[in-house]
């Protein structure tokens, strides 16, 4: 009852390219009516559940879903409701003997149960085959058609890879070689939740959160790097989605900002907890990352140093370059080879890490603190406030630290822990706010500015002068805190 699946979205001009690679005469086509129902306010959708009836073929089939442990694996149950001439009524004493579903209508509805109604509808002609890859059998499944919900509708135009058998990496390993041959992008929205944005007159969900992660000291430091990065995927992927699909607000942009940080600072810090890390990945999410971060520091110069530009020309070079990386990072997000880097942390994220490990969790987590003191030690020995770049250099590694700190001290049995928090958040903020300042002042120096506006350029030096102080000063109380790590 656990369906594991990819969903992808298709490139218009290579959609008659994959239609035509299902093969008409070894394909199968079934048309698709579906209801899907919730209560007013939305209790299945809040708790990640799908309900509907469908019409496939001649019979009517029930169907629960649930999310996963990861987004490619759902709880779903069928039952066949049989041959009807019109649609039946919703059936829930179906699920009383099934554990899971029962837990999973509780949660949602708790006595709501009654107050069900029909949402919205879906309409979708589905071309599908089995296909045979490595030691999998895969359902390539293309849906076409409509989602209708008070009057309106969307098209929908997608394809679906559900593994019916063999390995997860296989599945995997199929989506590769068909996203670079059609240029598909990854997609985890589901019809349901597309369903209900059209009954809410929505376009989009709200941006997916980040969630506190604890490490678990019953399993190896392999396993937890698992856990860790399947955690991140599950903060990334709804966020790019959001993005890829042109409907996202400013918080999708900024928590995907967020969830590709931590990425690539958990496969850079953590690389030495599991043999199978790729050096790879953490050059490629960094450079993706850039990608935000340069969007994010022109946002922030135009809605702080906008009003002091005095040239016209100035002003206008700052919003062209905003619109262009607004238009190069929608493209980014959904190219081919960013796709291939979701799929292979995914891999990563769901493999078994069975290697021997020499060391336990709280040896691993221990060194990696430790070396992270040291090079935030020896950064701060060779910072000089007049050498903007070894400033950089002690930025960067307090925010590693910052980052890193939360998750690897809770093997640490440390009361007052929250003071080195503290220590360590007023180094953060310093380093935060010198960096931003750092970044403009960089981009105004390449700027070929009017007389006018030499005194923006002279402020943010001055500015930067004040962080730099602050930065250092910050940093080195925060080293002095450190006497739970022996």
């Amino acid at each position: 009852m656990v369906e594991i699946e990819l969903k992808f979205q298709i490139s218009e001009t290579r959609r008659t390219a994959l239609l035509k690679a299902l093969d008409p005469k070894k394909s199968e086509t079934i048309q698709l009516q579906a209801k899907y129902f919730d209560t007013p306010d939305r209790l299945l959708a809040q708790h990640g559940a799908a309900l509907r009836q469908r019409l496939e073929g001649a019979c009517w089939i029930q169907t629960l879903k649930a999310a996963g442990k990861s987004h490619l694996h759902r709880f779903e149950h069928n039952h066949n409701l049989g041959e009807l001439e019109s649609s039946p009524e919703l059936d829930l004493s179906i699920y009383e003997a099934i554990p899971e579903a029962q837990q999973i209508l509780t949660q949602a509805l708790g006595v709501d149960a009654a107050a069900l109604k029909l949402t919205f509808e879906t309409d979708i002609q589905r071309t599908y085959r089995v296909i045979v890859f490595e030691d999998a059998e895969i359902e390539v499944c293309l849906d076409i058609g409509v989602v209708r919900a008070s009057g309106r509708e969307q098209t929908i135009h997608e394809v679906e890879f559900e593994l019916k058998s063999g390995s997860v990496q296989s599945l995997l390993a199929f989506s590769f070689e068909w996203v670079k041959k059609y240029q598909l992008w990854l997609d985890v929205r589901s019809k349901a939740e597309m369903g209900n944005l059209l009954a809410l007159e929505q376009t989009v969900s709200p941006a997916r959160f980040e969630k506190e992660f604890v490490l678990s000291k019953k399993e190896s430091a392999a396993h937890n790097l698992s856990l860790l990065i399947g955690q991140q995927m599950q903060h990334l992927l709804p966020n790019i989605a959001a993005i890829s699909a042109g409907v996202a607000e400013q918080s999708h942009i900024d928590q995907a900002q967020t969830a590709l940080e931590h990425l690539q600072l958990t496969l850079a810090l953590f690389k030495d907890w599991n043999s199978n890390i790729s050096d790879k990945w953490a050059m490629q999410l960094a450079a993706f990352k850039h990608q935000f971060d340069h969007l994010q520091h022109l946002q922030h110069m135009q809605s702080t140093l906008g009003a002091f530009l005095q040239n016209p020309t100035t002003t206008e070079n700052l919003a062209k370059d905003i619109l262009y990386a607004q238009e190069k990072l929608g493209n980014l997000v959904k190219s081919t080879q960013n796709v291939h880097h979701y799929l292979e942390l995914l891999t990563f994220s769901l493999s078994l890490h069975d290697q021997v490990q020499k060391q336990d969790l709280k040896t691993y987590a221990h060194n990696t603190l430790q070396n992270q003191y040291r090079q935030l030690q020896e950064s701060l020995n060779a910072a000089d406030i007049s050498h903007f770049e070894s400033l950089d250099v002690l930025a960067q590694k307090i925010k590693e630290l910052k980052f890193s700190f939360p998750i690897l001290t809770s093997i640490y049995d440390v009361k007052n822990l929250q003071k080195y928090s503290k220590a360590l958040n007023d180094a953060q903020q310093a380093a935060h706010e010198y960096q931003i300042l750092a970044t403009s002042a960089a981009y105004i120096q390449q700027t070929e500015l009017e007389a006018s506006d030499w005194f923006v350029l002279g402020w943010l030096t001055a500015k930067l002068e004040v962080y730099a102080d602050k930065l250092l000063e910050a940093t080195e109380q925060f080293l002095v805190s450190r006497k739970f790590l022996k």
